[in-house]
């Protein structure tokens, strides 16, 4: 068969016999397995298999890493353990009220709460009372308790929206909601704004609107005695309103005298709302304290004559005040507002500040129209401090400084002031409910004499002859001026669970002559009944009860001297000594 091929049939073909032997040949002779590939999804989900000449390698995407991209690289992390790789919130910067979140499963920005994202990308303040307009009743909204209650009606009934919140008499309309906190959030304000009906009765306030922020509460004297178009005003919200869960409460009280036809006039409010406001004070802080990055709000011009200018001295800016006394002109008192916001955990806080005022003038300090400090004028540039009340740590207030007008001795009083800052200073006692109302401290005093003057009001420092201490206040009402009248801010605190009593002021006092003395104590000292002080030639005490609706609000004293005598057998002046001013519980007073 040499030369020949020899020939076979397969299922019906012709095969070459050598053909079939290799066949068998390959058939009987193992093959080896390809080398692994990446291209066979050798690199996962999160690889890209590459050639580079005869070799080939995974790449990775960011984030991962590892010979097959199962691994995390360094930064990132299997946050919730479902093999995907993310950056942590530690690497990731967020934008103005943002805070990182890794809930699902990766680190994203999301707005703080009480803001939104708008189209444009930013987060911008939507929180605070829900429904601010009253127009829309909500379940989550506004409750009410006592005289008030919330109204809607026809547009043309109110300015401004379809609803109000009414107050008849002592009530109160409030809800809770959640807070940003201050380092989240921004300076906010409490935007209010005063309803009026369509023929044109706004209502009217007898005393301040209280503001609740949980148990405790600032009064704001706003909207008062006003008739006319509604007025919309700011209270800057403290530290207090923010990081929380918080119980926001408005509180009215509606004027009894005055009113038309004989009727009591009910208030109506008909908006608050919380905004954002760069007037605001940061927790701390006084708004433009030293002057340089913007002036405060001035007051008290006066028929040409400026209460108050900003000016450049010895390379520095600072505001001038004066008071001028003109012949049958009003007394001119100039005076500067701004915000000051105090801190919550701020111990014994105070003002301190730069003053060089006229010999023997006197500069007044207040917060929302209360005196808290007179600080008298040495003709010398110098620093004074001026104690906070406790009722004022977690709030913000409108700070006001005066330069007091003192007709009666001089006929001008030149004050300049510099550097406001708020600071904790230890001549301030940490739980006074009234400042100095033992009259220990000297130089500043913190309440408001009428008419001022230092032969209103003076202390003595005799130890022998104090109740306690070493000093005590005594008043004088003489028969040119006829009275004088004493002014203190107070703190009622927080009713406990387990009073014993209701509050009260309490003071020791003696009258050694006739006088006639009134004591009035209250949210607005005026519209509470009058305590008359019997005559005592020694230390005496004496309780004055406080509405039972003072619990953990800022109240108020006010004493009124009068000279003894009449027409007749002719007139002796009058004087109180003082001593141990304070608001403690007591049990003849009424609890609710």
């Amino acid at each position: 068969m040499s030369g020949k091929t020899s020939m076979s049939w397969i299922s019906g073909k012709k095969v070459a016999a050598a053909s079939v032997l290799l066949g068998m040949l390959v058939a009987c002779t193992s093959i080896p397995e390809a080398e692994p590939s990446c291209a066979n999804d050798g690199c996962g989900p999160h690889g890209t298999c590459t050639f580079v000449g005869d070799s080939e390698s995974c790449v990775c995407e960011a984030g991962y890493s590892g010979p097959t991209c199962a691994d995390c690289a360094p930064g990132f992390q299997d946050i919730d353990g479902n093999g995907l790789c993310a950056g942590s919130c530690a690497d990731l910067a967020c934008g103005a009220h943002e805070r990182c979140s890794e809930v699902s499963g990766r680190p994203l920005c999301d707005c703080v709460v009480g803001y939104t994202r708008t189209d444009e990308g930013v987060c911008v303040f939507t929180g605070g009372p829900v429904d601010p307009s009253f127009d829309n009743p909500q379940p989550n909204g506004w409750a009410t308790r006592g005289a008030a209650r919330i109204e809607v009606g026809n547009p043309s009934d109110v300015a401004g929206g379809r609803g109000w919140a009414r107050f008849g008499g002592l009530g109160e309309v409030f809800q809770s909601f959640e807070m940003p906190s201050y380092a989240d959030a921004e300076p906010l304000a409490l935007e209010l704004e005063r309803a009026c009906t369509r023929m044109g009765s706004c209502g009217s306030m007898r005393g301040p609107l209280s503001i609740a922020f949980d148990d405790r509460l600032t009064d704001h004297w706003l909207f008062v005695g006003q008739k006319g178009p509604p007025e919309t005003v700011q209270v800057c919200l403290g530290e207090r309103a923010f990081g929380r869960k918080l119980t926001f409460g408005l509180r009215a009280y509606p004027s009894l005298d005055g009113a038309d036809f004989g009727r009591p006039q009910d208030a109506l409010i008909g908006r608050a709302q919380f905004v954002p406001s760069v007037a605001c004070a940061a927790p701390g802080t006084v708004k433009n304290g030293d002057f340089e990055a913007g002036d405060w709000k001035i007051a008290g011009a006066h028929e040409g004559v400026p209460g108050a200018t900003f000016v450049e001295e010895n390379g520095t800016r600072l505001a001038r005040l004066e008071s001028v006394c003109a012949p049958d002109q009003p007394p001119i008192s100039g005076n500067i507002v701004t915000s000051i916001s105090i801190p919550e955990a701020l111990e014994q806080p105070a003002i301190a500040f730069s003053l060089d005022g006229t010999l023997g003038g006197r500069t007044r300090v207040s917060l929302d129209g209360r005196t808290i400090g007179v600080v008298p004028g040495s003709g010398a540039r110098e620093k004074a401090v001026v104690c906070l009340p406790a009722s004022s740590s977690g709030f913000a207030f409108e700070l006001r400084v005066d330069a007091e007008a003192d007709c009666g001795s001089r006929k001008r009083n030149v004050v300049r002031v510099d550097d406001f800052v708020v600071t904790s200073d230890p001549s301030c006692v940490a739980d006074e409910t009234v400042i100095n109302g033992g009259f220990e401290r000297t130089g500043v005093v913190a309440w408001n004499a009428e008419p001022p003057g230092p032969e209103t009001a003076v202390v003595i420092q005799d130890p022998a002859r104090a109740h306690s201490g070493t000093a005590y206040l005594e008043l004088r009402a003489s028969c040119s001026f006829r009275i004088a009248i004493g002014h203190w801010t107070g703190l009622v605190p927080p009713r406990p669970p387990d009073a014993g009593g209701g509050p009260a002021v309490k003071l020791w006092y003696r009258l050694p002559s006739e006088s006639n003395v009134d004591v009035r104590a209250g949210d607005t000292y005026m519209p509470e009944p009058a305590h008359r002080l019997a005559p005592a030639t020694t230390w005496t005490e004496r309780v004055v009860c406080l509405p039972s609706h003072s619990w953990g609000r800022p109240t108020g004293l006010r004493i009124e001297l009068f000279p003894s005598g009449n027409a007749v057998e002719g007139c002796m002046p009058g004087q109180l000594e003082l001593d141990d001013i304070s608001i403690a519980l007591d049990p003849s007073c009424p609890l609710d």
